[in-house]
């Protein structure tokens, strides 16, 4: 008798354990489907961030244009806001500043240049814009490439966010990318005042 309450015992022991065992199971398996339900809805909820942000920059293009009367082909629109979605994204800079740097400095114009040298919709100098492209490792085969839309919005950007972080300030960053950061940072030495047209210009049409 003592040895059937033992085995019963056992016996009972054992399935007790297996249920507590699947509900254990059950309950990792559970978990383990709330935690992966959690990250697909957190990778759904970046992808709609990112599709609404590069909406939002299609459409700013687009109202940027609209406001200085410019019609432009749509695959150099296309590129434009591409272009401006990336660098927004890489660099944390709002569309809204690289396109109102652009409107002042080119107009939207892929193709220009100012007396002074500088090339494409960020007029950027030839020789600035090398220093920057072994900074972010982009090839070199010359000025040419300050007429591809992405390569100098890019370097455009790259180089703004370079002067606020050394500036600290938005406003003289902006005077620095026009009148270089040599210059501006002699005047401040000299606590002289700073040329700050260009950067009233370009912060009337930054709108974020």
């Amino acid at each position: 008798m003592k040895l059937f309450v033992q085995t019963l015992f056992a016996i009972s022991a054992l399935v007790f354990g297996f249920v507590l065992g699947v509900r254990y199971e059950t309950r990792i398996e559970s978990l383990n489907e709330i935690q992966t339900l959690v990250h697909v809805q957190k990778d759904k909820l970046a992808e709609l961030r990112e599709d609404n942000l590069r909406l939002h920059t299609i459409v700013t293009v687009r109202e940027f244009l609209d406001q200085a009367r410019l019609r432009l082909p749509r695959n150099t629109v296309d590129d434009i806001a591409a272009s401006v979605y990336r660098a927004s994204t890489r660099y944390n800079v709002p569309p809204e500043m690289i396109l109102a740097v652009i409107r002042i400095e080119s107009a939207f114009d892929v193709n220009a240049q100012s007396n002074k040298g500088a090339v494409g919709l960020m007029q950027l100098l030839p020789s600035t814009a090398q220093e920057i492209a072994q900074e972010l490792r982009i090839d070199w085969p010359g000025e040419s490439i300050l007429r591809d839309p992405s390569a100098n919005i890019e370097m455009g950007t790259y180089y703004l966010t370079k002067l606020i972080g050394q500036f600290n300030n938005l406003s003289v960053a902006l005077a620095a990318y026009n009148h270089g950061p040599a210059r501006i940072s002699e005047l401040s030495e000299a606590n002289a005042d700073l040329p700050m047209g260009y950067s009233e210009k370009v912060l009337s049409y930054y709108a974020p």
